[in-house]
């Protein structure tokens, strides 16, 4: 079986699962959001908590060899990052799916561990550190208001959410302002993306 690049891109179980199929022990399929699927939630701590929930195929996995994977690449990664950056808080198989549970101390960590754009701070923290903020984002609450880059950089008190994520991401405040490959539910709280889109996604929210 052949997964698409874009279904193995971006989180540790997917990174671990590839591997495996190139093993040919294990068969992987998506897990619907009707199911309760995969998501990234930011706490007001800043920590990052993310949940995988994926299908797997009893006949051809061995969990106890996904789980012990799952923990030696985050103690490999803490060797370096320092310990308690990315926690392994649960890995579960019940009824042919697989939910893992994971804490990455900052978004930082979340992002080198699984490779992904996850940036989270204020503006001029992500001007620094080299994302390009030259952007149209349009109100969360008005389609016809939009902003800039004095706007965006003039909004010191708000965070931004700079990603390359397709899993929904629960903000830790509302979302205010943000790109046109962002949907936000009717609280403006969780973010889904265009699975499609190719450029990053970006969110101005406020506590």
């Amino acid at each position: 079986m052949k997964l698409s690049k874009k279904f193995l891109r971006k989180s540790m179980i997917q990174k671990t699962t590839a591997m495996l199929l190139t093993a040919g022990i294990m068969t992987i399929t998506a897990c619907s959001r009707e199911d309760g699927g995969s998501s990234v939630s930011i706490s007001n701590d800043g920590k990052v908590n993310s949940r995988i929930v994926e299908n797997f195929d009893k006949s051809y996995y061995d969990q106890e060899e996904l789980k012990q994977k799952i923990l030696r690449e985050a103690d490999e990664y803490n060797l370096t990052a320092g310990e308690g950056a990315v926690s392994v808080e649960k890995v579960d198989v019940d009824e042919d799916v697989v939910k893992v549970e994971m804490t990455y101390a900052t978004a930082a960590d979340y992002a080198a561990f699984n490779d992904a754009d996850f940036f989270v701070g204020s503006a001029a923290e992500a001007q620094d550190a080299g994302y390009n903020l030259n952007r149209v984002l349009i109100s969360a609450n008005n389609s016809l208001e939009t902003i800039g880059m004095s706007d965006i950089l003039g909004m010191t008190d708000a965070k931004i959410l700079i990603t390359d994520a397709k899993d929904p991401v629960v903000l830790n405040g509302k979302a205010e302002y943000t790109s046109n490959n962002v949907t936000m539910d009717e609280k403006l709280k969780t973010a889904s993306f265009d699975e499609e889109s190719k450029e990053l996604a970006y969110i101005i929210f406020t506590n």
